[in-house]
């Protein structure tokens, strides 16, 4: 039996207040992304890149890079993001990172990463649709309880991707233009190089 002031009607009430005493708001957790990008021959910081960040599809945030190439920004738990990476005159390129699967308590206040880009010039008539594409995919891992890129959807991309860039280098350093005018391209000099020897 129930003692009088503890009828099964109030300790109902009195469990669901205790219930709704103790939860609190979820922990605020951040991916902290930052990173360099660079020209993708030389390697060299590119100045006056711009780093655009959309949240569910809506610009949220946006760097121009200093002479460093160097960016950062904060991304809030539980939504999908999407990265661009742009140059006047250069490919774009851009990378998805989800943080919904990121648990509402989560055991630290942030998680890093470091995405470091290239970017390289535009050819005319050159087909570059396979930088269309996010090139990378990260999520939460609860194995690794961390954020982690998706490899065998970047092991999938790796093929076409290499094949094009094979292409517009042979292109960028004249390749195709050396061979349509009717010599061997090993006889004819690079751009920026001295005579071809024999």
């Amino acid at each position: 039996m129930f003692p009088a002031f503890l009828s099964p009607a109030r300790c109902l009430v009195l469990t669901a207040g205790l219930l709704v005493a103790v939860v609190s708001p979820a922990q605020r957790c951040v991916v902290r992304l930052s990173g360099v990008v660079t020209e993708h021959f030389t390697g060299d910081p590119l100045r006056n890149a711009v780093v655009r960040v959309l949240k569910a599809g809506n610009p949220v945030a946006e760097v121009v890079t200093r002479n460093n190439g160097r960016y950062a920004f904060e991304l809030d738990r539980g939504w999908r993001y999407t990265v661009y990476y742009s140059r006047k005159g250069m490919v774009t390129k851009h990378v998805v990172i989800d943080t919904q699967g990121i648990p509402p308590y989560p055991d630290v206040p942030f998680y890093e990463m470091d995405v470091q880009m290239t970017l390289f010039g535009w050819i005319a008539d050159f087909d570059l649709s396979a930088f269309d594409q996010a090139l990378g995919e990260a999520a939460y891992a609860p194995g690794l309880r961390n954020m982690s890129w998706d490899v065998p959807y970047t092991e999938e991309l790796r093929p076409e991707l290499s094949r094009v860039m094979t292409e517009y280098e042979k292109t960028a350093k004249g390749y195709y233009a050396r061979k349509r005018a009717g010599r061997r391209p090993q006889d004819l000099p690079v751009p920026g190089a001295g005579a071809p020897t024999r």
